[in-house]
């Protein structure tokens, strides 16, 4: 156990990522990052803890308020479900790190196990966000006593294993057959986009499926025999889920200690299960996965000239940043997939609705009158903030250099087009994105041209903003000390402190559209000539200071 707390502890800390400028700044800044997730996930977590509330207040009349707790702590297991799969992929297969350590006196289930706790203490944070005010507000609201709370800190803890247990078998199934794989480092990258497909293909399949199987009617019958009768139609996906929620509705009873016991008891069986499975498959799929393939081609004279035909520095730098980020699986995953994954995660609780049309109708009049519109244009450009920020494409441009970073000081070109290079690819990756995402609501919403219009320049002016807000601060504090591909991007927080800064100018311009009670013309102009101007500053920021701060990067 010990060996494996030790294992776990250096996991954290080898991935938590160390700031390129030691010293006081760097000092601040660990200080300064509870501050800064606080100021960023309060606002999310008082909406969903004002959301439950409102629920519950609606549901408790007809004795149905159980179905808030079912349905919350089954979303979440959702939640824990798909981004297991990227947390899955990158602690287990992309740090390439199983290598280095079997040497070790370690026994295979020491590593399997602290990766495991990793991934699994990286999922915590996840609930502290969306459990947590689902757990509190309902324990006030139900006037819940001690054992509520004490069965809460329980189900908090043992939650996440199934789910995360589930992922990490379909990231093993797909990783096991790297042994057959020629090209290592093309099979890390498409295995790691089949997981991703197949767990939301998962997803897709089970929600419409739990939908699919009860009819309206008798979905009305159930609804209005209270004594929380919906808690088993909520709690399909996950069945686990039940006894946890029965647990803490019964807490005074007997029956709500057994579930509870039934629940902790389910998840130790799972886990168990996996740590046997693991070690016969999990050492399997990832030895041998850091090594790679080469090819020899003989180019003709014309396939020369072509290759090497002269192009603009700003042109060629564009491409080889798109290069590396399509050739290398890390980057490949972390960037790239991440523009086109979140339109598929928005659309997958919409297509499982039963009643899809209806909805899809209901968005539709929302769109075409106010202050509905007005709205939607800052709520549209908030998600699009955030979905760029989220994208790690240029706030881990610098670091992505790694030791190789002295390279760019020997090329005869402008520190100034380098970082303009940097902030173009990410500027595409995030664009296109962002443009997927427009496609699919413009479709499904009919939006009307003009209103689809300023969506467009939104999503134009936010990409671009996050972009050279991150490219700022990967300049000023890059990581360049990395011993792999993924520690570059998925272990770099200046990736997160960008989304933090996204996320709170996201919240920002809602707040001032909401608060000024604007029409959709005036909020559209609102957050676009805002979002352009402070697009301006920046830039100014960046040729005024940004070489001067590139050439101070040491490697």
């Amino acid at each position: 156990m010990n060996k494996t707390l030790s294992l776990t502890r250096v996991l954290l800390r080898n991935g938590g990522g160390r700031f390129a400028k030691s010293g006081k700044k760097a000092g601040k800044l660990r200080g300064a990052l509870p501050v800064l997730l606080l100021l960023a996930f309060v606002p999310l977590m008082f909406t969903l803890a004002s959301f439950v509330s409102v629920l519950y207040d609606a549901l408790a009349p007809i004795g149905q308020e159980g179905v808030v707790l079912a349905l919350g702590l089954s979303a979440v297991s959702t939640v824990v479900f798909m981004f297991g799969i990227f947390y899955v992929i990158t602690v287990f297969y992309m740090t390439q790190d199983v290598e280095h350590l079997l040497p070790l006196p370690l026994k295979p289930v020491h590593i399997l196990t602290a990766k495991f706790l990793t991934v699994l203490l990286y999922e915590y944070l996840t609930q502290l966000v969306l459990l947590l005010p689902l757990l509190i507000v309902f324990g006030v609201k139900d006037g819940g006593g001690p054992l509520y709370y004490a069965y809460a800190v329980f189900i908090f803890i043992a939650l996440p294993v199934l789910p995360l247990v589930l992922a990490s078998v379909v990231a093993m199934a797909i990783m096991s057959f790297s042994g057959v794989a020629r090209n290592k480092d093309r099979f890390r990258m498409l295995g790691g986009v089949a997981a991703v497909l197949f767990s939301v293909g998962f997803n897709l399949v089970i929600q419409r499926s739990v939908n699919g199987t009860m009819s309206p009617e008798k979905l009305q019958q159930m609804m209005l025999g209270g004594d929380n009768s919906l808690i088993g139609f909520a709690t399909r996906a996950f069945p686990n889920v039940r006894l946890a929620a029965n647990a803490l509705l019964k807490e005074t009873e007997l029956s709500g200690l057994v579930g509870l016991a039934l629940f902790v008891g389910l998840s130790a069986a799972v886990y168990l299960v996996f740590m046997a499975l693991g070690q016969t498959f999990y050492f399997k799929g990832v030895m041998g996965l850091s090594e790679s393939s080469s090819r020899r081609v003989a180019l003709s004279g014309t396939q020369l000239d072509r290759l090497t035909s002269q192009q603009s520095a700003l042109k060629a730098l564009v491409t080889k940043e798109l290069r590396l980020l399509m050739r290398t699986p890390p980057f490949f995953l972390n960037c790239v997939l991440m523009s086109f994954i979140w339109p598929v995660l928005l659309l997958v609780p919409v297509l499982t609705q039963p009643n899809v049309r209806e909805t899809l109708g209901m968005a539709r009049s929302l769109v075409q009158s106010e202050p509905g519109a007005s709205l939607v244009v800052a709520a549209g450009t908030a998600l699009l903030l955030f979905v760029s920020g989220a994208n790690a494409t240029a706030s881990t441009s610098v670091s992505r250099e790694g030791s190789g970073f002295f390279v760019s000081k020997f090329l005869p070109v402008p520190y100034g087009r380098i970082i303009a290079a940097k902030v173009l690819t990410g500027w595409i990756v995030t664009g296109a994105g962002a443009a997927l995402l427009l496609v699919v609501a413009s479709v499904l919403l009919r939006l009307p041209p003009a209103f689809a219009l300023l969506l467009v320049a939104a999503g134009a002016v936010a990409s671009l903003y996050t972009c050279l807000t991150g490219i700022l601060i990967d300049i000023w504090m890059p990581k360049l000390h990395w011993d792999n591909e993924q520690k570059a991007v998925k272990q770099n927080m200046n990736g997160l402190f960008n989304m933090l800064v996204a996320l709170l100018t996201a919240a920002l311009l809602f707040f001032a559209v909401f608060r000024l009670g604007l029409g959709t013309a005036g909020s559209a102009a609102l957050v676009i000539g805002a979002l352009a101007v402070a697009n301006a500053a920046l830039y100014r920021l960046i040729r005024a200071k940004g070489p001067g701060w590139y050439d101070k990067i040491e490697a």
